[in-house]
């Protein structure tokens, strides 16, 4: 990354950052009267919910602190009970975890035999699969990319397809569809990943279109790095990683508020800048620096 970006980045924090902590100090409104609680509970369904320092489970930890009942879908058996039970000591909320296997194309009706008969309220898509190695797109194995279109894509739109429908004829809910920045240009190096994320920024954008008078509200969140994965993040620059917490905050925060959340003052100054400050063209090679930088390249 150029040393003029990083100055813009570094100058812009500090005048974004005290905006940025005012609104997360800031109490939800309620939608038409109508608490969170009524709004997205009783049930919610958060994937990829089984890993201790994710976001699936960081969304799980604060919707259970709301007094919303969960359905924690995941592939880790082991890991996945751990984070149910955690949940249940601590929350005393009722937590159904379903060890599933998102990349089937048949996986919906083992997860409807969980959920019938229960009022979902909020369905928060977060699963992922992406290779541990970051091959590029042609050294990737075609195998491996269509994978990741079956989990990433087709999971997504089968969960969106099936639980959208009962939102609207229940008649109120929410849909969380975690992106990434990533989906909003081109991302060498994990270009595959970036791909499937721009689907699921495209699908969650039209989906809240679609359903603004439904009383179901749609949000996309799009974060930069995150603190999920241990130390393979290191590589960056620090002051780009967030931690998992104030994601999940600003995410929740924006449910009915916003179609779109890029969160922390820093992503926000980054998609800026990306997107007027430079051309696409050079945003992608900014980008794609970065991600040399991180992946050592």
């Amino acid at each position: 990354m150029g040393k003029q970006f990083k100055s813009l980045v570094l100058a812009g924090t500090a005048v974004t950052a005290g905006i940025y902590l005012w609104k997360q100090l800031q109490e939800q409104p309620e939608r038409d009267g109508r608490s969170f609680l009524q709004q997205y509970g009783p049930w919610a369904i958060v994937t990829g919910a089984a890993r201790a320092e994710g976001l699936g489970y960081g969304f799980a930890r604060q919707l259970a602190g709301r007094h919303i009942n969960l359905v924690l879908v995941d592939i880790l058996a082991e890991e996945l009970e751990a984070r149910a039970q955690e949940l249940r000591d601590k929350y005393l909320v009722h937590v159904k975890p379903v060890v599933l296997d998102l990349g089937r194309p048949d996986f919906l009706p083992e997860l409807t035999a969980v959920t019938d008969g229960l009022e979902i309220g909020l369905l928060v898509c977060n699963h992922m699969f992406t290779p541990q190695e970051t091959p590029t797109i042609l050294e990737m194995d075609l195998a491996t990319h269509h994978t990741m279109i079956d989990i990433n894509a087709r999971a997504y739109t089968t969960l969106v397809h099936a639980y959208g429908r009962q939102m609207v004829a229940q008649g109120h809910g929410g849909i969380l569809l975690v992106s990434s920045q990533g989906g909003l240009h081109g991302t060498p190096f994990t270009g595959a990943y970036s791909a499937n994320k721009a689907f699921q920024l495209m699908l969650g954008e039209s989906l809240w279109y679609e359903l603004r008078q439904s009383n179901v509200d749609v949000l996309v969140l799009a974060p930069g790095l995150t603190r999920t994965q241990g130390d393979a993040l290191d590589d960056y620059p620090p002051f780009m990683l967030m931690d998992v917490a104030p994601v999940v905050q600003e995410a929740l925060a924006g449910l009915g508020q916003q179609h779109l959340v890029i969160p922390g003052p820093v992503n926000k100054l980054f998609h800026f800048a990306t997107t007027h400050l430079m051309s696409r063209q050079k945003a992608i090679v900014t980008t794609g620096d970065l991600m040399a930088q991180g992946l050592n390249k």
